[in-house]
């Protein structure tokens, strides 16, 4: 159990509040981003510091902590400025709006955004929704509804699956995992 700002003890109701921030942050990213809004990684800290800031200190902040689940450690916290710098140079600038033109084009640039994001995984919690709110934005300025996933217990599993081959940089899973 995270320690939240509102003293939530209760799972299900931390949960509930997570995914009312993350739906209050889609309304309202939706409403405040432009097609030339550049995707940066300030915009990413925003993401999350909107879905996650009524609940954490921490929201909008890179990790101070080591993450690990079996199998996967993320790097340090000490290396995510340079991570991120990195990021937001060599895959963020890669893909702007005007480069994604057609659908296959779009699907790389979400699957690389999104394998990149999630092996650097720079907060300490909410990394899937922040980086999946920021391709969805891009969805958007490119004239695309909002990316579908599949939600049932194999899709997650495909999702978290595919995400782990991003570690190879091996993105096209993710490209296929909607």
């Amino acid at each position: 159990m995270l320690v939240n700002k509102l003293g939530i003890a209760e799972l299900s109701v931390l949960q509930s509040a997570e995914e009312q921030g993350l739906a209050r942050a889609y309304a309202r990213l939706l409403g405040e981003i432009r097609t030339d809004t550049p995707l940066t990684c300030g915009l990413v800290r925003h993401i999350h510091a909107i879905v996650f800031g009524d609940l954490y200190e921490w929201a909008g902040h890179w990790r101070t902590v080591w993450i690990r689940k079996p199998g996967i450690t993320w790097p340090p916290p000490d290396f995510l400025d340079r991570l991120m710098i990195e990021f937001e140079r060599e895959t963020l600038s890669r893909w702007p709006v005007n480069v994604v033109n057609d659908d296959v084009d779009f699907c790389r640039a979400a699957a690389e955004i999104q394998g990149e994001f999630l092996t650097i995984h720079p907060f300490r919690e909410g990394n899937a929704r922040t980086i999946k709110l920021l391709t969805d934005l891009l969805a958007v300025q490119s004239g695309r509804p909002l990316l579908a996933y599949d939600e049932s217990a194999s899709g997650v599993d495909d999702y978290i699956e595919a995400t782990k081959r991003a570690f190879r940089r091996n993105h096209e899973p993710l490209a296929r995992s909607r």
